[in-house]
């Protein structure tokens, strides 16, 4: 017997033991399918964020990255280190690096400010 959950934008169906994942995409709102195992339903089933997960690992066979603090900001220095006239224009961007790191930068922020003129 075929069972069927609603979610926001997506459907979990249980036929027997058999679980799938779908959605409609594409610009005619095709059903896209996958099979999923038992614990991805649930998992899918528990929120909007583990639904958009689960499809993402149905979809690819990998799981979305997920970006911590501490990255984003390690990801923030290294756009400021390429850019770092930066730390002139915003100066709360100093305060992502140590008084060192600081020191070299603004000299090549301010080197690169002095070529734009």
């Amino acid at each position: 017997m075929e069972k069927i959950h609603r979610g926001n934008g997506f459907a979990i169906v249980k036929n027997d033991e058999e679980y799938t994942i779908e959605w409609p995409q594409g610009p005619f709102d095709q059903v896209i399918s996958y099979l999923i195992t038992k614990q991805l339903a649930e998992k899918a089933m528990k929120s909007s964020q583990d639904a958009y997960e689960v499809k993402v690992y149905a979809r690819t066979g990998q799981w979305p990255v997920k970006n911590t603090e501490e990255e984003e900001r390690e990801q923030t220095r290294e756009f400021i280190r390429k850019f770092p006239e930066l730390l002139i224009k915003v100066p709360d961007n100093q305060d992502l690096f140590t008084e060192e790191e600081l020191k070299e930068l603004l000299s090549l922020g301010k080197k690169k400010l002095s070529e734009e003129e």
